[in-house]
């Protein structure tokens, strides 16, 4: 396999022809290694979790059903440890080169997908995304990124971190492409429809930094002809982000340590800083504050709908960051981790899709700007990214 980006995980050198005739028929494409493909281990980023697993039985459907479209697969990539991270750097395999930012991270924790579609590796590539885990390296690597609508598309044969978040990822190149590829998960035509309006999420962008606000608001004229009216003034909710982030935090942590707890508990594995001490904060929430968690998403989902009234889609900066150095001290990180996450939980929150569009660069990194829709809309956003490219 050639892998200049060390975007292909141990063990990853999987080809598989896709079917000779179908809507994907002659592209390529990459799977995450969460995904299960019959006869191989799914390593997840963990050498112990690897050393124990069996090879799989069956093959994960999103990986059967673009197999079956003419795909080939041509590879599996890497990923943050069970996709517990958000910046792409593994303790035991490394970072992935970011090839459209060398010296920094690629962010994850579809990591390796990104980098194979951002360098050319693959026409497209599928992740998984959490709490930003395709949106994140989407804008970091300057790429399409799809986060679908919460159980839009079977999670079959992944393995889940946090069932009330975990969703399929799909990134690509070209927003041609991608829609072709979303097309067939979704199992729907992208038909060209517009929405009535562009929101601006105005604490999206005074939550990050101000390169990234003026990058946005210089994008907005660009959505303005090409999808709808803009609209200003709108914030999403009346109480600070960084409150989501503890709410999402509790939820995802306690979730995640209900999947891998008794595992980790039996075979005491080796884990980066990050990732053990993620795992720790989860096994620690109460069932109090989980309790408080769940009633803040139910609040948060009203407040989604009701920015998303009047058939709307939403505005915001994908990250509020452009990539960090590779390297960076792990408390630098830590509150990227942390604002990062204060715009991703937005449509986590809400179970709504999100689309990552690779429209800015800032000091020379790219930087995508997202739109949010709501929960069933993906071919709205779709449409309206198919739109804003032709620009």
């Amino acid at each position: 396999m050639h892998d200049p980006l060390n975007a292909f995980a141990l063990g990853g050198d999987v080809y598989i022809d896709g079917a000779k005739t179908g809507p994907l028929a002659g592209l390529t494409f990459a799977a995450k290694d969460v995904f299960d493909v019959a006869g191989y281990v799914t390593g997840a980023g963990n050498p112990d979790w690897r050393r124990l697993a069996e090879p799989a039985k069956h093959t994960a459907w999103a990986v059967a059903t673009l197999l079956e479209s003419g795909a080939r697969l041509v590879g599996k990539t890497h990923t943050d440890e069970l996709t517990r991270g958000i910046f792409g750097d593994n303790a035991h395999y490394g970072t992935p080169e970011n090839p459209r930012a060398p010296g920094h991270v690629p962010g994850g924790s579809s990591s390796g997908s990104a980098a194979a579609v951002a360098g050319g590796l693959c026409n497209l590539a599928l992740g998984t995304d959490t709490a930003g885990s395709t949106r994140v390296p989407a804008s970091f690597c300057g790429i399409y990124g799809l986060r679908p609508t919460l159980g839009s598309t079977p999670m079959d044969g992944v393995l889940s971190q946090s069932n009330t978040f975990d969703t399929v990822g799909m990134l690509a190149d070209d927003i041609d492409l991608l829609a072709r590829m979303a097309e067939v998960l979704l199992r729907k035509k992208i038909k060209d429809v517009r929405p009535a309006k562009a929101v601006v999420l105005e604490d999206t962008l005074a939550a990050s930094d101000p390169a990234v606000a003026a990058a946005v608001e210089a994008i907005l004229p660009r959505i303005q002809d090409a999808v709808a009216p803009v609209v200003r003034g709108t914030t999403i909710s009346p109480v600070p982000l960084a409150d989501w982030v503890e709410h999402q935090n509790a939820i995802q942590g306690r979730e995640a340590w209900e999947t891998f707890g008794d595992w980790i508990n039996r075979s005491n594995p080796r884990f980066g800083f990050e990732v053990a001490d993620n795992f720790l904060r989860g096994s620690r929430v109460s069932n109090r504050t989980l309790s408080a968690a769940r009633g803040f998403r139910l609040r948060a989902k009203r407040w989604i709908t009701e920015a998303l009234a009047g058939n709307a889609v939403l505005v915001l900066p994908t990250t509020p960051v452009t990539a960090p150095p590779v390297h960076s001290p792990r408390s630098v990180m830590w509150e990227i981790r942390a604002r990062i996450i204060s715009l991703t939980t937005l449509a986590g929150m809400a179970g709504c899709p999100q689309i990552s569009l690779p429209l800015c660069t800032v000091n020379g990194l790219p930087l995508g700007v997202s739109l949010i829709g709501p929960r069933g809309g993906d071919a709205l956003l779709l449409a309206a990214a198919k739109r804003i490219g032709k620009i």
